[in-house]
């Protein structure tokens, strides 16, 4: 048999909500089904509808974007500093002998294999930061696109509404 609904469920349902969680999350939350919990939040007055969850999407979105370019930028500077490596002196040092006696030496720039090891950390962040960049432009053509087909459907309808009133 289910439990009766409680007041407590109603004061969280609606600060789930308020906090702009969905209506399954909010369901999982209080441990009930999508269908009594729409039901409980219409009884509240709160709205699940579409367009809050697509703003809220797309507010989502723009934030995870800008958290990109803020890590491609990142990204870029950080290969900087590892390039400015290659240039500068370096210590190279071992362990050895029968004492096992620490021996370090500097050299005018790193060894070799270090240099490689260097461009490759080097060009890791750029290939990261470019994939980041590439996300980020990707997104304004997904936008466009959304865009131009909602054009489409205001023309169409307005072509349909002309011919209608003629």
């Amino acid at each position: 048999m289910a439990t009766a609904w409680t007041d407590e469920e109603s004061t969280r349902l609606t600060e789930l909500h308020a906090a702009g969680k969905s209506l399954h999350f909010i369901a999982g939350e209080l441990g009930r089904s999508k269908e009594t919990v729409s039901r409980w939040a219409s009884t509240l007055g709160v709205s699940f509808s579409r367009e809050k969850t697509a703003k809220a999407a797309e507010a989502v979105h723009v934030d995870n974007k800008a958290r990109r370019a803020l890590l491609e930028s990142r990204l870029l500077t950080e290969a900087e500093k590892v390039i400015e490596q290659l240039w500068t002196p370096a210590i190279v040092y071992s362990f050895g002998g029968q004492f096992n006696e620490y021996a370090e030496h500097e050299l005018d720039k790193p060894t070799f294999s270090d240099q490689k090891a260097i461009m490759q950390t080097a060009s890791t962040a750029i290939t990261a930061s470019n994939k980041l960049h590439e996300m980020n432009a990707g997104q304004n053509t997904d936008h466009a696109k959304s865009m131009l087909v909602q054009m489409q459907e205001a023309l169409l309808k307005a072509v349909e509404a002309e011919e209608g009133g003629e």
